[in-house]
């Protein structure tokens, strides 16, 4: 989107230390590709496995002719083997006539290198528990598993479905085929219950016997640095108890996968299969002197102190990108604006990211005088905000000169009885936060009451995505922002035909939303999204032209998830912004667009929420519904919904900082009228909706078998009071 829209890709290094909190959970991601892997594990203490050369894998050879080069293991086995007489598909751990032998679990090179066997050539139809497909490596002495990973096959669509459902990891003395212990066991009932996900794909999983709060004295010291290095903080809890016997055989046996055994394919280049990308085995030896470890349920104590509802004198916030021009700030327009039900003014489209000088400074009074007439807070730019050369890292000399100029900057706005706050800048780089850090900080220490806003780059603009969430970890720690805003977009894609509703792009939509969820939350800190109300071009995907539905889809599901307020893209209309023939809120000419209704309407719904809504706090947020969102989460057991029943449904969770339970109902469909049907805790008595006409509960409505029915609208959404048994 031009200037002060451009996408960029980001690549960001997994490194850091245990500095940042996250919600309790198991099977830990360390992110994707070569980079993810921990490294230094048993089948290659010092990551120089390599292939021999000259080998071919396709080809017969004895075993020892085919070993990779300083493997240390005394032996590699696998099953099932090409039985005689007939095709070699896979005669040994080494030989494979795809090319994809089974040692290449070890290679540390899950980006290039996989096992891979199909169902039809050499797999016997598929995996079963009679007969699984195992790995099985041998060393020289006898270990204590303590944690291991699995990186998953990097794959095209469809190709996900060959990885691992019910699985295990083992141990054996012996290797004889009735002598193996199960150290860990995987059998989820479903994908969305699998450690292993869709996306992102090459994905490596930590798998441990320790929790998050005993990692030292549980394993080697050379393991407690590079685990501190990949966990980044992390909370988790163990996912399987440490063995009581240390074995020289250790093996994977799969028992199916998420393609469904068979013999026969459609897909000549997709036929069903097995495929894992890279497994890392970590132990100590026999004698190793373990430290006492708390135990889960200490873990899980300390992480389940109730989450506080986020401090905050800001409102909440109802806003919009691209005000009025400067051309039209008048008390007319701001009155426009405000009888949409719009509480924080932006500043005007042809003001942004411009330099200072006395005639903005001019401007900028007229805005606040106007946004102070209208009943309006207000969003300041200021163009001299020291942002440096592209907010590069300030040095020490710079200090003074920054605090001096926001010095200035607070003497003209601060104490406006309309002035909320400063935008500072939009998507920023990685690169940007250290500077960031020290003007946002610097005003918050000299205007505390004004919010500094910061809009974030979108999960979908990152490659890989791994790093996404330590931007935004980055992004908080550093700059210690007073809101997290973030834009998403490219969940209105497409051209719908005339007259009909749209589809959605929910790739990486639930999955943003949840990051920002869990951090902001952590923080403390109050978060909210943009969303897409123009129809415009973003990177190479076309914005569709938003129906009202579209608009409740976005607004509801962003308020079930915690967001204190959200802010639409855009209020006035851009040649550079907007895709002929479809106006943002405003047209160019500055006429009301359809959508100026659509969203008074819905603005005038949710305001009456915000009160209640600010003093809550959304402990997780839970999608149902066949089929289940990319990055969609299913219910959580400590959640207070026990069961959602009756079609595409989201459920946010929350309470307050008395304890009372609130439950967001949300249709996340366009298209449909959906009755959901949520069976609550047995504490719940009956449900209270919280009127969007009054922001007051309604009169209880009691359970009927602990169950209560929700009728919504194509993206509408309902919030409810629990009201617990006495």
């Amino acid at each position: 989107m031009k200037q002060f829209f451009a996408r960029s890709a980001v690549s960001l290094l997994l490194v850091g230390c245990l500095f940042q909190a996250h919600p309790l959970s198991a099977a830990v991601k360390l992110g994707t590709g070569n980079a993810s892997l921990l490294g230094g594990d048993l089948t290659d203490p010092t990551d120089t496995i390599k292939d021999k050369v000259g080998v071919n894998y396709g080809e017969g050879k004895p075993e020892e002719e085919m070993k990779p080069d300083n493997s240390t293991w005394l032996s590699l086995k696998l099953s099932p083997v090409s039985p005689p007489n007939s095709p070699p598909h896979q005669l040994n751990a080494y030989q494979s006539w795809q090319g994809t032998p089974a040692c290449k679990l070890f290679m540390n090179n899950p980006e290039k290198d996989k096992w891979y066997l199909g169902y039809k050539d050499g797999g016997k139809g598929g995996p079963t528990k009679a007969e699984p497909y195992t790995v099985t490596v041998q060393f020289k002495e006898p270990y204590i598993l303590t944690h291991f990973t699995i990186t998953t096959d990097i794959s095209q669509p469809i190709l996900p479905d060959r990885d691992p459902k019910s699985w295990a990891i083992q141990g054996s003395n012996t290797g004889k085929d009735d002598d193996w212990t199960d150290i860990y066991v995987c059998d989820p009932p479903s994908r969305t219950k699998s450690p292993f996900k869709l996306d992102p794909r090459n994905e490596t999983t930590l798998f441990t016997s320790f929790n998050s709060a005993s990692i030292e004295g549980r394993v080697d010291a050379e393991s407690v640095k590079k685990l501190a290095m990949k966990v980044k903080g992390k909370k988790f809890k163990p996912d399987f108890e440490t063995p009581k016997v240390a074995y020289s055989f250790f093996r994977i046996a799969i028992y199916s996968c998420f393609n469904p055994n068979g013999m026969s394919y459609v897909d000549f280049n997709r036929p069903p299969g097995c495929a894992l990308a890279q497994m890392e085995l970590f132990g100590v030896p026999a004698n190793f002197k373990f430290a006492e470890m708390k135990t889960m349920e200490d873990a899980a104590a300390a992480a389940a102190k109730p989450l506080k509802p986020a401090v905050s004198d800001l409102p909440f916030i109802i806003s919009y990108w691209c005000g009025p021009p400067k051309a039209e700030t008048t008390i007319e327009r701001y009155k426009e604006i405000a009888d949409a039900g719009f509480n924080v003014a932006f500043p005007a489209i042809d003001t942004l990211w411009a330099p200072f000088d006395k005639a903005a400074e001019e401007h900028n009074a007229k805005y606040l005088d106007i946004c102070k007439e209208a009943g309006l807070k207000a969003l300041v730019w200021d163009g001299s905000i020291p942002s440096g050369a592209g907010w590069n890292e300030p040095q020490p000399d710079e200090i003074p000169k920054i605090e001096k100029a926001l010095d200035a900057m607070n003497a003209r706005y601060a104490a406006h009885p309309a002035f909320l706050g400063y935008l500072l800048g939009t998507e920023p780089m990685p690169g940007h936060l250290a500077r960031m850090g020290v003007v946002n900080q610097y005003l918050q220490k000299t205007a505390p009451k004004a919010l500094t806003y910061i809009n974030l780059l979108p999960l979908y603009t990152f490659t890989p995505r791994t790093g996404y969430e330590e931007y935004v970890g980055d992004y908080i720690s550093k700059v210690k922002p007073t809101l997290v805003s973030w834009e998403h977009l490219q969940q209105i894609r497409g051209w719908p035909p005339p007259g009909a509703p749209g589809t959605l792009d929910e790739g990486t939509y639930w999955t943003n939303l949840e990051i920002m969820r869990q951090r902001s939350t952590e923080a403390g800190i109050p978060f909210q999204q943009t969303i897409a109300s123009l129809k415009t071009i973003v990177g190479d995907r076309t914005l569709r032209e938003c129906t009202e539905s579209d608009l409740k889809w976005q607004v509801y599901t962003s308020l079930a998830f915690g967001c204190r307020g959200v802010t639409y893209f855009t209020y006035w209309d851009s040649k550079e912004l907007a895709v002929s023939g479809a106006p943002a809120i405003m047209t160019l000419d500055g006429k009301p667009d359809k959508k100026y209704d659509y969203i008074k309407r819905l603005n005038a719904r949710i305001a009456k929420l915000g009160p209640t809504l600010t003093k809550l706090v959304c402990t997780g947020a839970y999608c149902s519904g066949d089929p289940m969102p990319p990055g969609g989460i299913e219910l959580a057991d400590d959640a207070p919904v026990k069961k959602i029943e009756g079609g595409r449904s989201l459920v946010g969770c929350f309470h307050d900082g008395a304890g009372k339970r609130y439950i967001f109902i949300v249709n996340r469909t366009l298209k449909f009228i959906v009755t959901s049907k949520l069976t609550l805790d047995a504490k719940a008595e009956s449900v209270s909706e919280i009127s969007q006409e009054t922001g007051e509960p309604l009169e209880p409505t009691p359970l009927t078998d602990g169950m209560h029915q929700v009728r919504l609208q194509p993206g509408e959404g309902q919030l409810f009071l629990i009201n617990d048994k006495k």
